[in-house]
């Protein structure tokens, strides 16, 4: 089936959606709230799947206008699947340590001049308190809807309409403005635009998720491992940590830059 509407959304479209996700999502916790005392299910413990049915009507309805199946969503690269996870995983792994570290000092920066009030601390604990529901939630589930928005439809989209610089600019700052917190939001840009061009050299939203849910594993193994509870704010990296992950992580990048960007010569 040929895709259609290839130019949908633009960068106004792509804001709506984005609201729009997050109405169909309070309208289905607000349902399941309403039949609380019916079903016994509180819509805090189960945001995972209000995010999956969420997306799900949301996909639905994109996939259907655009004509796009979720396989051509997912991998539209003539490299099999197989082969583009193969070459780059060691790379993309060798990186995520590396990540970790300039998104704690960025986080550091940012909540000295933004100190993190108690409720915002409160929100994040409790997005974290219903144990592996929430484990599967931000190291699996977010990652995959995430990317498939963001990157398989957004970005997909903007390479079709706008220069690749300002449409990988432009998806970042749509994914950190998703957040809605100033320390997520600059997470999010900064990862997105390296997110943003992994998918745009290789036209699959696999390495995509493999990069954000090993940065998400990473987050919450340090969440759940620094006892106060206070997560990246008070976990201090070893000296041999820095090392170690930014020697990876030159490695990696290395590798990655001989896989992905063409020689002059070549291009």
């Amino acid at each position: 089936m040929e895709q259609r509407n290839e130019n949908f959304p633009n960068a106004l479209e792509a804001t709506f959606l984005i609201i729009g996700l997050f109405v169909i999502e309070f309208l289905i916790g607000a349902a399941l709230h309403d039949v609380k005392w019916i079903s016994g299910i509180d819509p805090r413990d189960v945001v995972g799947v209000i995010a999956i049915l969420g997306n799900g009507v949301l996909f639905s309805a994109l996939l259907h206008y655009k004509r796009m199946s979720y396989a051509s969503l997912f991998h539209s690269s003539k490299t099999s699947v197989v082969a583009t996870v193969g070459i780059l995983a060691i790379p993309i792994l060798c990186i995520v340590p590396g990540i970790g570290l300039a998104v704690w000092t960025l986080q550091s920066v940012l909540e000295q001049l933004f100190p993190l009030a108690r409720w915002q601390q409160a929100m994040f604990d409790q997005m974290m308190s219903n144990g592996l529901a929430s484990v599967v939630t931000v190291c699996l589930v977010a990652p995959v809807l995430e990317e498939m928005l963001f990157r398989g439809i957004i970005l997909c989209s903007f390479l079709h309409q706008y220069p690749r610089r300002n449409a990988i600019l432009a998806s970042a700052f749509l994914f950190g403005l998703a957040h809605l917190n100033i320390y997520q939001f600059a997470v999010g840009v900064a990862i997105g635009c390296f997110l943003g061009w992994l998918y745009e050299r290789t036209r699959s939203l696999w390495p995509c998720i493999l990069l954000h849910a090993s940065y998400n594993s990473l987050v919450t193994a340090i969440y759940f491992a620094v006892p106060s509870q206070e997560s990246e704010a008070v976990w201090q990296p070893s000296p041999a940590f820095w090392a170690i992950a930014f020697t990876f992580a030159f490695f990696g990048t290395l590798l990655l830059q001989r896989l992905l960007v063409p020689s002059r010569a070549t291009s």
